[in-house]
């Protein structure tokens, strides 16, 4: 579908290019008052930064999302008609990207600062862990739901869940393989070639330290090329997934059996 419809990799693209300007609205702010013990405004200024992006990177992910259900449905689309139809439904994505600020800052808290004994630090890694991807799971389907549905975010979530427990039942192991060669042969290699830069940038010699720039930024081009591949499968894959879970139905040249076993159970 990718190769058919290239378009689609707009709307990661352009959730990046949005994504960029709370980061330096907000984030600059935040970093100030930070640096300036003024911990309540950072607090303040970081919220709401969490919310731009979030918000910022959920509308195109749910106009790649309707678009791509249009596509399934042999029916044309286009950037402009998924993004329209992303803001047709301004309000629920507003709240759903609220409800995503609030968890991310929720398990953020539960990860903790670091500071702490070793054992307490590990334990609040690994519990922070396991509630992220579980609610990433149990909300895979929430923007396929809001969108074809239109239903509330918080009965998406719902109905994301029970998808899941009447599809995969409750013996899941980790979540949804998407992407697994690319990141293997386009984001691990350009991770590489990022930290060599990197090392070479703190290099005593001016032409080494240049020469790192160069390969360092090489190295985050490629990394950023995986990540948006992988975030144009994920929406594919969320709307053929959704309409597995919901129907039985096999679409953008998946067969059951690939769909069926796309999601890690408990052995």
């Amino acid at each position: 579908m990718l190769k058919e419809n290239p378009y689609l990799f707009a709307f990661p693209i352009v959730g990046v290019v949005l994504a960029a300007i709370p980061l330096v609205v907000l984030g600059v702010p935040a970093l100030y008052f930070l640096d300036s013990d003024q911990n309540w405004l950072a607090l303040v200024f970081g919220i709401a930064l969490l919310f731009a992006v979030q918000a910022f990177v959920t509308f195109p992910a749910a106009g790649l999302v309707a678009a791509v259900d249009e596509e399934l449905r042999g029916r044309d689309a286009s950037f402009g008609r998924g993004m329209s139809a992303a803001f047709g439904r301004f309000g629920p994505l507003v709240a759903w990207s609220a409800i995503q600020t609030v968890v991310s800052a929720l398990i953020g808290l539960v990860r903790g600062n670091g500071q702490g004994n070793v054992v307490g630090v590990l334990l609040r890694n690994v519990v922070a862990a396991a509630a992220d991807v579980m609610w990433q799971l149990i909300t895979f389907f929430v923007l396929p739901v809001m969108m074809i549905e239109k239903t509330s975010p918080i009965q998406a979530i719902k109905t994301s869940s029970s998808l899941f427990k009447k599809q995969w039942g409750t013996q899941l192991a980790g979540g949804v393989r998407i992407g697994g060669m690319v990141a293997l042969l386009v984001i691990l290699p350009g991770a590489l070639v990022l930290g060599s830069g990197v090392a070479l940038v703190l290099s005593d010699s001016t032409a080494i330290a240049i020469t790192g720039i160069v390969t360092a930024a090489i190295g985050f081009l490629i990394v950023m090329l995986g990540a948006l591949v992988i975030n144009a499968m994920r929406g594919v894959y969320s709307v053929a997934l959704y309409h597995y879970a919901t129907d039985g139905e096999a679409l953008a040249g998946f067969t059951g059996e690939e769909l069926q076993a796309s999601v890690r159970l408990k052995s």
